[in-house]
């Protein structure tokens, strides 16, 4: 499968919220790091952190541009990310809630035919 094509199957899989059909495409010891600084490693925490995240906060990803490097290994994808927190009725933490829509870049890294590598960056809400 082409890097661009494998790009596009994870954003699939992410906006369908569909993690199990997500960790097969990324190695054993896959690195994952989120826009909050958390970096996890491995496919049971990374399954399990990304899971979190993108279900805590809603998140789809729209509007992709993928960008693919001429040896095969890296990819960049510029888009939106859409995301809708709620109140938080048990602390009482107001946030900013209601829907939101930030630019991102989602970074892949592949070696052979699976990912090393997610990284998510996201603009701040205003």
């Amino acid at each position: 499968m082409s890097l661009e094509n494998q790009t596009l199957a994870v954003i699939d899989a992410l906006n369908r919220h569909d993690f199990d059909a997500l960790l097969p495409m990324f190695e054993e010891e896959a690195v994952l790091d989120l826009p909050d600084g958390i970096r996890v490693i491995g496919h049971a925490s990374f399954r399990d952190t990304l899971a979190a995240y993108v279900l805590r906060h809603g998140i789809t990803l729209s509007d992709h541009v993928v960008m693919t490097d001429g040896a095969g290994f890296r990819v960049a994808v510029e888009c939106t990310l859409n995301g809708s927190d709620r109140h938080d009725a048990e602390s009482g933490a107001d946030g900013d809630a209601g829907p939101y829509a930030l630019p991102a870049v989602l970074v892949l890294e592949r070696e052979r035919d699976l990912f090393t590598r997610l990284s998510l960056y996201a603009g701040t809400r205003p």
